[in-house]
């Protein structure tokens, strides 16, 4: 009896943390990182004074790149890239710039690139958004 009683509350107990544990690993959002080779390039750029397209100095497809200031809300990003990039209710809080590269429709990267300006939102796709100087996204005309 004793025995059934003890199974009996370490069940009640190690399944609620089993539930929370499962939940916990489940994450939704993403977590935007640093990506060292591109934050090289676009030191390159600026030292030099020069300006690329934005695409020959990513590493990876992407066919869209949506960019925003810290204070942007969860709401505005989310909605924006179709996906769950910040927690929502939240509001972004970085240093610099978040450039979240999309393809067909779904997230790529959502990388932390400091010292960029740009036009927040929607970059148009291909060789027309360019890094001007390594510290403005532009679409030239």
């Amino acid at each position: 009896m004793i025995r059934r009683r003890t199974m009996l509350v370490a069940a009640m107990v190690l399944l609620p943390v089993s539930a929370v544990a499962g939940c916990a690993k489940e994450s939704r959002t993403m977590t935007p990182q640093f990506d060292e080779d591109l934050d090289a390039k676009f030191a390159e750029l600026r030292a030099s004074g020069g300006s690329a397209p934005l695409r020959t100095l990513t590493s990876f497809d992407w066919d869209a790149v949506y960019c925003y200031y810290e204070g942007a809300t969860a709401s505005e990003v989310n909605g924006d890239v179709g996906a769950a990039v910040l927690e929502p209710g939240s509001r972004l809080m970085v240093s610099g710039a978040l450039a979240v590269f999309t393809n067909g429709g779904g997230v790529v990267k959502a990388l932390v690139i400091p010292e960029l300006t740009f036009t927040p939102g929607r970059q148009p796709a291909g060789t027309t958004t360019v890094v001007d100087k390594g510290m403005t996204l532009a679409s030239p005309n």
